[in-house]
């Protein structure tokens, strides 16, 4: 008997073997919300998220909540804009749904000791994702709340470079501004699974394309404690935390692999790290997501070279279950439709349990 996508979602979050592996995609392209729905929306909205999740017939969604993951605010169509952690950012054609940051509030530790973040409990915030999940419920998709992680959230308020230099130069200013993320994060994650999402994705990249942004050693230091207490919290509230981040990470995935995440996404195609190696050693320990290749195959391939990508992907990670399908990391605005549309049909072709391998 077939089961629904959110049922598809909750056994591979468990390590239990669906009917099929679950599918979903992080769509951030224009002319696939067009083509879906016949617009694309002038913001990220969660509503049109889940409606798009629907009719493509994706299992679950990831769903960020806004003003915390830089996706532009309602009535904003061009020109600067400042939101309200104080980020300043700037509207251009080529940015949606994700504007370009022009400023930060905070250069070092004076700045931040004066700064207050905004309040991660107030209702405005989640109206977007109440309309999602009553979406997703009426047709039985899958819901995760999404907010930015420690680092992301951290370095945002100072820039990447400034932040960077407060690791050495004022360590504690660091450590601070990381826990206070985390916090935020823990809050609202309260609040996201109170309405009853099924897990909870921190978005917090820790790579380039070819190697990690810390050495293990910092990332013991300043950002492991954090995802443990955000791990910790979550799940005593009964959530599922899971961690996003892209990049060539492999030198951290041990240690990520202690901090009590049960997810990891995406599993970037890059030089060192293997979904192999990944499914191998912590299979057991994460649900894994994504790996079909999303700056090359998916840009420049035809159906068939993604149907043999989709086929590896999911005979090295589908086996036991525990292993979701998408691109590794989102599909974008240089992707032809018709290769976002056959890496789900190549899904649901091979995703079969029993496997076809």
């Amino acid at each position: 008997m077939a089961m629904t996508g959110r049922e598809r979602f909750l056994c591979a979050l468990n390590h239990k073997i669906p009917d099929t592996v679950p599918i979903f995609e992080c769509v951030y392209s224009r002319p696939f919300f067009k083509d879906v729905l016949g617009a694309c929306p002038e913001v990220f909205d969660l509503g049109s998220v889940m409606k798009l999740a629907v009719k493509v017939g994706y299992d679950f969604a990831f769903l960020p909540i806004p003003g915390t993951a830089g996706f532009r605010p309602e009535g904003i169509t061009s020109g600067d804009y400042t939101d309200e952690w104080g980020i300043t950012y700037r509207v251009d054609k080529s940015t949606w749904p994700i504007d370009a940051a022009i400023k930060n509030p905070c250069t070092d530790g004076e700045d931040f000791e004066n700064y207050e973040a905004p309040d991660p409990l107030d209702p405005k915030r989640y109206e977007t994702l109440r309309e999602a999940i009553s979406i997703a419920r009426a047709n039985n998709k899958g819901t995760v709340g999404n907010v930015r992680g420690p680092f992301s959230g951290a370095w945002a308020l100072f820039g990447m470079e400034d932040f960077f230099y407060l690791l050495y130069d004022e360590p504690d200013v660091a450590h601070k501004a990381l826990h206070m993320i985390a916090d935020w994060a823990v809050k609202s994650s309260r609040v996201m699974l109170d309405m009853g999402v099924d897990a909870l994705l921190y978005s917090d990249d820790y790579g380039s394309s070819t190697q990690p942004m810390f050495s293990p050693a910092q990332f013991r230091e300043f950002i492991l404690p954090e995802l443990n207490y955000i791990a910790t919290e979550v799940k005593k509230m009964g959530g599922i935390p899971m961690l996003h981040s892209d990049g060539c990470i492999a030198p951290l995935i041990p240690d990520i692999g202690t901090s009590g995440m049960m997810g990891l996404h995406p599993i970037e195609r890059c030089p060192g790290l293997s979904l192999a190696d990944v499914k191998a050693k912590y299979g057991k320990d994460f649900t894994i997501f994504g790996n079909v290749d999303n700056k090359d195959v998916l840009v420049n391939g035809t159906p068939a070279d993604i149907e043999e990508m989709v086929k590896e992907c999911i005979r090295i990670a589908g086996p036991e279950g525990g292993y979701c399908l998408s691109s590794d990391h989102s599909v974008h605005d240089d992707m032809p439709n018709e290769n976002i549309y056959a890496l789900y049909e190549a899904g649901r072709k091979w995703g079969a349990y029993p496997l076809k391998f």
